[in-house]
């Protein structure tokens, strides 16, 4: 029996041909959005949940990682969904024409305020992992909403993780970031800008993926959960001698 007070309960059953059509434009345009994914009765108590995080902070950027984290939220519900979970194995096989694993994910819940807004923005970089759901919970309406930028589809999934290492870093460093942040402030780039709606789910691929969001103002909030799912190098023995070395 169905409980119908979950958010599972009433979350769109999405068709094959859907899915398909959400993945010819993650490949076209670099990402697809699901307009109103979220109710307004779940998403409202996602919010109730910043609201009081931030508060908690003193008005400062906060994190919370897992399901775990962010108990009786609804984002915990979200996860566990196997609506939810059906979107990402299904794209996982149109994207690597094979079964997808089993659907776990890495999740974060960041709410973006105060000083942290501007410190925790701006930072391009290549997610760890082949798909990522974004779900705005909260988003500024006036000043700087901290819109989410993207340039999509800039790299193939890496055969090798030390490939895949050396996008990284050459990304992931000063002069790199400096010249792409000058792009984006030129407004002469040709990144995807996407102004972010509450409830709305967006997805891309992360790994494959430079993105980034910008600030909000400081004594706004821009919250946004995210979802990642399927490492390509999780099994990599280079990575764990890595993380063991460290």
């Amino acid at each position: 029996m169905v409980d119908v007070d979950t958010i599972d309960a009433r979350l769109p059953i999405l068709s094959d041909d859907a899915i398909r059509q959400i993945f010819h434009e993650i490949e076209t345009q670099g990402f697809s959005c699901i307009p109103h994914y979220i109710q307004e009765r779940d998403l409202h108590r996602m919010q109730a949940f910043v609201s009081n995080a931030v508060t908690r902070s003193e008005h400062e950027y906060v994190v919370f990682n897992g399901s775990d984290a962010v108990p009786g939220t609804g984002i915990d519900e979200l996860a566990a969904s196997e609506k939810f979970q059906s979107i990402f194995s299904r794209l996982y096989t149109l994207a690597s024409s094979g079964p997808a694993p089993q659907v776990t994910f890495y999740q974060i819940l960041r709410c973006l305020t105060g000083k942290g807004a501007a410190r925790h923005s701006l930072i391009f970089h290549y997610d760890s992992y082949l798909i990522t759901a974004l779900i705005p919970v909260t988003i500024p309406t006036v000043g700087k909403r901290g819109d989410f930028l993207l340039f999509p589809n800039r790299r193939k999934v890496r055969t090798y993780y030390a490939t895949n290492l050396i996008d990284k870093v050459l990304l992931d460093n000063r002069i790199t970031q400096f010249l792409l942040r000058t792009l984006v402030q030129s407004g002469k780039s040709p990144l995807t800008r996407i102004e972010l709606v509450p409830g709305n789910a967006y997805f891309f691929w992360g790994y494959r993926s430079v993105h980034t969001n910008e600030a909000c103002d400081p004594e706004a909030v821009r919250a946004t959960a995210l979802f990642h799912f399927a490492d390509p190098h999780f099994d990599s023995s280079l990575r764990e001698r890595l993380r063991g070395h460290r």
